[in-house]
């Protein structure tokens, strides 16, 4: 292929000019490598991991029972957590029995019944609800500090069943996400990490800080010349380093963390601090154990409301600005990173823009909307509201950096 390639740009060069030859072959050249680079780069950002979404453990074979596995089911297939108790999927729960296809053993013998995904889907298209893709980005999750060996295990099963329930692929991993010197790794190296196991999407929790134990009460009857009680004497003054907190108050210490992020306000101390990076941007939650996982699939998934609004569009993109191959590679890793991206296609190179064909959820409003929160992406032309009115290409220059 490549070798076509380069011979059809040698008959285009040699039917030229001289003078405009040297030119025109430069430009020509550099299309064609930058073309077969794009061939050849693997398309990571739409990678994915298959959830089995309608195989569910159920506390029995009873109608009861049955219907707690397919409001299970439905928060899995849509992404969404009210889809258990949206008053449209109430028929559908009503009648779980009548979509049973098999029950089988788990892992660990406990009853599954597999629902019909089939009926299950068509049912939810036919009340105008979206489903998530099965396919599903991979995300790798590290706690750090790391939590105590006591905690680890609880902590480890709180977040591998609220990916379950939510249906997120998820592998909870020890990884190294500092230097050296305890400072957080860039961005990059994060990510780079995450990619090297096979995963999409990095998401590192930081524990709440913990309270700091109380200093010991002062001992009765010290001897002579032992070392001086914590405590202050009558009729002294205590710096107000030293100063005891109150019994009701504890003193909040913040636990180790890395040094390029900042503690916890004092509303959030008892929150966790959770960032998912992606190719595409990094988001923050602040919450309980699962706010990390909740929050990525709330990114994910396609939004509540009807599934008319969510459907699959295709739209062209150009992006300008595009100097290097490394350009284009990460211009590639953050549009398969867009949440609803499914596909994209390279149409045309011309000098330093490159021309995308991209199908994305919800159409060419959605990629805008994505694209107007990106440092990386500045919009060419009519601005993102002008542009959706007028039906105008999407024009961006790319800023590396």
């Amino acid at each position: 292929m490549w070798y076509c390639t380069f011979c059809a740009i040698r008959g285009a060069i040699q039917t030229l000019p001289m003078p405009c030859r040297q030119t025109t072959a430069k430009s020509l050249v550099r299309e064609a490598l930058l073309l077969v680079a794009l061939a050849a780069l693997p398309l990571t950002g739409w990678a994915a991991h298959a959830v089995p979404i309608f195989q569910v453990d159920v506390a029995g074979q009873s109608a009861p029972a049955l219907q707690d596995a397919m409001r299970e089911a439905l928060v899995r297939a849509t992404g969404r957590r009210e889809s258990a108790s949206d008053p449209v999927f109430g028929g559908l729960i009503a009648d779980a029995p009548k979509y049973v296809q098999s029950y089988d053993r788990g892992p660990r013998g406990e009853l599954q019944v597999l629902f019909n995904a089939a009926e299950v889907t068509k049912t939810i298209a036919a009340l105008d609800r979206s489903v998530w893709d099965p396919n599903r980005p991979f995300t790798l999750v590290v706690i750090y500090p790391p939590a105590d060996q006591a905690d680890q295990a609880g902590d480890q099963t709180g977040l591998q069943q609220a990916a379950e329930q939510r249906g997120l692929p998820i592998s909870v991993v020890p990884l190294p996400v500092t230097d050296n010197s305890g400072n957080l790794l860039p961005r990059e190296a994060l990510l780079e990490m995450a990619h090297r196991y096979g995963a999409e999407q990095l998401l590192i929790g930081r524990p709440p800080v913990t309270a700091a134990p109380s200093p010991p009460p002062p001992v009765p009857g010290t001897a002579p010349g032992a070392p001086a009680p914590t405590t202050a004497s009558a009729g002294t003054t205590q710096p107000a380093s030293a100063a005891k907190p109150p019994p009701a108050s504890p003193a909040i210490q913040p636990a180790a963390a890395p040094a390029a992020q900042p503690a916890a306000p004092p509303d959030q101390a008892q929150a966790w601090q959770w960032t998912l990076y992606t190719d595409f941007s990094s988001q923050n939650w602040s919450g309980p154990l699962t706010a990390g996982i909740d929050g990525t699939v709330d990114l994910l998934a396609p939004p509540s409301g009807a599934a008319a609004a969510n459907a699959p569009g295709d739209t062209e993109i150009e992006i300008d600005g595009v100097s290097s191959l490394a350009d284009y590679a990460n211009i590639e890793l953050m549009l398969g990173a867009v949440p609803g991206v499914s596909k994209a296609n390279v149409r045309q190179v011309s000098g330093d823009s490159v021309l995308f064909d991209l199908t994305v959820r919800g159409g060419g409003a959605a990629i805008e909307r994505a694209l107007s929160g990106s440092p990386s992406f500045a919009r060419v032309g009519p601005g993102a509201q002008a542009g959706a009115a007028s039906g105008a290409q999407l024009i961006y220059r790319y800023r590396p950096g």
